[in-house]
């Protein structure tokens, strides 16, 4: 699935501010690198807290997805965060820096969904599902104040939905190597030979997966 613009930011209007304490956030429109750019001029006065700029978003959320969007500031290297919420308001889903050095330049920042974490809730963990605003976060490490800039959120549904092509150097008959993607305790790929084997996996695209798990056979292990 392409990159789903979420905002290009061409009306800022659905951004709401959100600040503790003493500090104080603005949200206006700029310049950006394509068109126009949400503008946010935060300052902490001197003391802690976060700002907040928010926007309702009604999201289903995919097994495996990304948001991308440009980003420059001038601003001391606070937290970020990028935020996910639910409906109920309750329960967020986060990607962090504890120390963002926020480029002079535009730069294109990728948040990818293993990069997303459960941060708290009543649901107790898991990963989004179903989401209905977007917050981007500022929290104060050194303060002080700055302004950051941020220019076409996008979002990418990057689930994987293709079949892997296997080939081996050699299989048995009716444990070929397709069969390592079979479920049924049964199965599984078996050598016809004893000679050195190899075993190829074609995911046919680029793809993220967290790992590869082999388990062998009773007897039948690599030597």
């Amino acid at each position: 699935m392409p990159n789903e613009v979420l905002d290009n930011f061409e009306e800022v209007s659905g951004w709401s501010a959100i600040a503790s304490g003493q500090a104080r956030l603005d949200i206006s429109q700029d310049q950006g690198p394509r068109g126009k750019a949400l503008r946010l001029d935060f300052d902490f006065h001197g003391g802690g807290g976060f700002v907040v700029a928010r926007k309702l978003f009604a999201l289903a959320i995919p097994e495996s997805y990304g948001f991308r969007f440009h980003v420059r500031g001038v601003a001391p290297s606070n937290i970020f965060e990028f935020k996910l919420v639910d409906s109920l308001n309750q329960n967020v889903w986060r990607y962090r820096q504890d120390v963002f050095d926020f480029p002079a330049d535009w730069r294109l920042l990728e948040i990818k969904s293993h990069q997303i974490e459960f941060a708290w809730g009543p649901l107790g963990g898991g990963p989004a599902r179903d989401v209905a605003a977007i917050e981007l976060v500022i929290a104060a490490g050194p303060g002080g104040q700055g302004t950051v800039w941020f220019d076409e959120l996008c979002f990418e549904d990057t689930t994987y939905r293709l079949t892997p092509q296997v080939e081996a150097a050699s299989a048995r008959p009716g444990y070929e190597p397709r069969a390592i993607f079979d479920p049924a305790a049964a199965a599984g790929w078996r050598s016809a030979s004893a000679d050195p084997q190899w075993l190829l996996i074609d995911f046919q695209q680029e793809r993220e997966y967290g790992g590869l798990v082999i388990h062998w056979e009773t007897g039948w292990q690599a030597q």
